[in-house]
């Protein structure tokens, strides 16, 4: 968690003190110092009525916590959501090409707030089954938007040390579940794992690893399906 003494810079210039925070967001002092020193989270429920007492958007509020200093974003900055780069079906995430037409897309209009989703290219085959190469994913956290957890979603598993890996919750005709890829030809580089629908970490008999819950970082909710000739 970042330092986020630009609040109370910004209270300042507006004549307002930490304590007034601590009235409006109705928690204890201390707890508002724990914010500044970045060993607290601003809650979700407390977004937008710190945001009111900042005087700034919520998406502003978001994008500030998120750098640690004051962004004001302006109207189409918020409502427009960045490419944040190639999903790859080993979990790394590569930069957008140079040459990529746009850098950031518009809200769905069907979703219900902005924030906790997150925008990607598909950058390989890995899913071509169900996502072709190049078309666009608007994934969401699922602490804050909701998404069933059933057989066909499409999940970003969180594999550590920055990767994300796209894979479909697949469920066998004998019950058991996987996350798999589901490229157009057999491809022994993108890995399947066993899937528990409990929250708790493991391995099968033989080692092998199985993912569950926890390990979900983000549902895909929304594609832009790009079509090949080929």
């Amino acid at each position: 968690m970042r330092k986020q003494e630009w609040i109370k810079k910004l209270l300042k210039s507006k004549g307002r003190k930490l304590k007034d925070v601590a009235e409006v967001l109705g928690v204890p002092a201390p707890r508002i110092t724990d914010i500044l020193k970045g060993t607290r989270e601003v809650q979700s429920d407390e977004i937008i009525p710190l945001s009111n007492l900042l005087g700034i958007s919520a998406m502003s509020l978001l994008k500030s916590l998120e750098k640690g200093i004051l962004v004001e974003l302006d109207e189409e900055q918020q409502s427009r959501l960045a490419v944040a780069g190639q999903l790859m079906g080993d979990g790394s995430i590569l930069p957008i090409p140079k040459d990529f037409p746009f850098k950031s897309i518009p809200i769905p209009p069907d979703a219900e707030s902005r924030d906790g989703l997150h925008c990607f290219i598909m950058g390989d085959d890995c899913l071509d089954q169900e996502i072709k190469k190049g078309s666009i994913i608007i994934a969401a956290d699922p602490k804050k938007h909701f998404f069933p957890m059933t057989p066909g979603a499409i999940f970003l598993m969180n594999l550590g040390d920055d990767r994300l890996a796209p894979r479909l919750y697949h469920q066998t005709a004998t019950g058991e579940d996987w996350l798999i890829p589901l490229p157009s030809k057999p491809n022994p580089a993108y890995q399947a794992w066993p899937f528990s629908l409990f929250p708790t970490r493991g391995k099968r008999n033989g080692g092998q690893k199985i993912l569950h819950t926890d390990d979900i970082s983000l549902g895909v909710l929304w594609v832009h399906r790009r079509y090949n000739a080929d």
